[in-house]
């Protein structure tokens, strides 16, 4: 019997879920690594190392988890890191990796060094796109910070003949930087939990945002919108949105600060439909969960999950700053319970399905040999 095939993943991996020696972490984490993480545990093809970069750690430390191996490795600041190409860093990952001596390396995001790292990497490669930052940076304000990373990108899709995206929109991203790539449509995967949520529609009329509030993610048009009298009876929930920051919002408009991985799944089954208007977005990883959980999504046509919706029938796909075609879908799928029951439902099976840790490793595993036999 041949041996399993040792795949190196590089990703700003949460290993804090999975140990009592790194501290909690309250943020936005990638929900994606987590379900793919899990679902590996049910294979034995590949032995999986995930190596990740953090500052809570002096010194390299490693364990399993779920039948994988997690190499934790020490970091200094990233605005140092940025301006030094990420040497430090690259030789952390790289000497990691000599000591593994993995078959192939797959390398998540260019929002950190991992892709870069990947790109040193002497052997069978593969990159998965997480956020276009040069699309975003062309739609949105950022910090300066992201416009430095930005310039990375070229360079580290360049460097690679296997690319992923989890959406057709990411994929003409990557074709406008590297024309004559040919990158994988590759779903990620939504967590168990919104598999599991059952559907509690509220008694009134309820729609849901999540997310941050940053110029990318366009809350202002989502706020003029249902700031409109003929939506003053429809509430509006912006989780992720601090409401010291937003201390002006009309009545029906409730910002509700950080809501954790349970809560979300509760506020998505109550919800009567996700409004999502993005400026640019290769997901939102937001839509895909709504979906899973039977949700219409009304969403801007600047973002990746329009795949999962089917317009007018399962939610609505409108110019990111629309606000009166952002008026008149609320005000279809709110018409009433039985409306936005029905709109939820229309693919919802079709959504599940794609949108399953089971469908993501198994196409995964299939890239992974593609990428094995080049």
């Amino acid at each position: 019997m041949s041996r399993a095939h040792t795949i190196a993943i590089l990703a700003n991996f949460p290993a804090w879920l999975y140990t009592d020696k790194l501290p909690r972490f309250s943020g936005h984490y990638a929900v994606w690594l987590v379900a793919l993480h899990e679902a590996f545990g049910q294979q034995d093809e590949f032995d999986i190392h995930w190596i990740t970069l953090s500052k809570d750690t002096k010194a390299p430390l490693r364990f399993d988890s779920h039948g994988q191996h997690i190499h934790v490795l020490p970091r200094i600041s990233r605005t140092v890191g940025q301006f030094t190409f990420y040497m430090h860093d690259r030789r952390q990952v790289a000497a990691e990796l000599h000591r593994i001596g993995p078959d192939m390396v797959h390398s998540w995001g260019t929002e950190d060094c991992y892709g870069l790292c990947a790109k040193d990497f002497k052997g069978r490669k593969l990159h998965s796109v997480q956020g276009a930052l040069r699309a975003y940076m062309q739609r949105a304000r950022f910090p300066r910070f992201m416009h430095i990373q930005s310039w990375y990108e070229p360079g580290v899709w360049k460097a690679f003949r296997h690319m992923t995206a989890e959406s057709p929109w990411a994929a003409d991203r990557v074709r406008e930087i590297c024309p004559q790539s040919k990158p994988y449509i590759w779903e990620y995967a939504v967590e168990q939990r919104f598999f599991d949520a059952p559907r509690t529609i509220t008694d009134n009329p309820l729609c849901l945002y999540s997310g941050a509030d940053s110029h990318v993610k366009n809350v202002d048009t989502l706020i003029a919108a249902f700031s409109r009298p003929e939506l003053s009876h429809v509430t509006l929930r912006l989780a992720g949105v601090d409401p010291v920051g937003r201390p002006d919002l009309p009545p029906n408009i409730i910002a509700l600060g950080r809501v954790g991985r349970d809560e979300m799944a509760r506020l998505l089954s109550e919800a009567w439909a996700l409004v999502h208007m993005s400026l640019a977005d290769t997901g939102p990883t937001i839509a895909k969960e709504a979906r899973v959980v039977g949700l219409p999504v009304i969403i801007s046509d600047e973002c990746g999950s329009t795949q999962h919706v089917e317009e007018g029938k399962s939610g609505f796909i409108l110019a990111p700053h629309d606000v009166q075609g952002l008026v008149k879908s609320v005000l279809a799928v709110t018409k009433d319970k039985e409306t936005a029951h029905a709109m939820g439902a229309h693919g919802h099976g079709e959504c599940r399905r794609a949108l399953s840790a089971e469908t993501m490793v198994d196409k995964l595993i299939q890239i992974y040999h593609t990428v094995l036999a080049d």
